[in-house]
């Protein structure tokens, strides 16, 4: 039996890419200005979480939803980045946007909704019914 996933927030697609280049601000400035190993580079970062943030918005993309789901432990590796690039002198302009997004997850946990994984991915609960009532394998047709 696999354990039960926690609930998520719903992030817009616009917001995951303002969280991608924060994350990614995060990870360059860190990895110029310490000398920590590559696992502690990604978790103070959160560079770790961006292949799954693509993956996931990938996939809402393709079902034509407008949003993705993010876990509360994924807002803090958010909220790591935002302090280390308070640490290594981050931008100013990114360090704002960092604390914008935060502000507003924080406000969005009172109405987390459940998830699930859809071909390994994580994704709202709701979208699951969307996949498994239609045919499992793509047509090349």
């Amino acid at each position: 039996m696999t354990p039960a996933l926690p609930d998520a927030i719903a992030i817009a697609i616009q917001e995951t890419a303002t969280l991608i280049e924060i994350l990614e601000h995060a990870h360059s400035r860190i990895v110029e200005l310490s000398e920590a190993g590559k696992e502690t580079l990604a978790r103070a970062s959160g560079s770790s979480l961006i292949p799954i943030l693509y993956a996931r918005a990938g996939f809402a993309s393709i079902r034509g939803r407008r949003s993705i789901p993010l876990l509360a432990d994924e807002i803090g590796l958010l909220e790591a980045a935002v302090i280390n690039l308070e640490s290594y002198q981050g931008n100013e302009v990114v360090l704002v946007a960092g604390y914008q997004l935060l502000d507003d997850f924080a406000n969005r946990t009172r109405n987390a909704y459940p998830v699930c994984h859809v071909h390994g991915i994580l994704a709202f609960a709701g979208e699951a019914e969307d996949t498994t009532s239609g045919s499992a394998t793509p047509s090349l047709t």
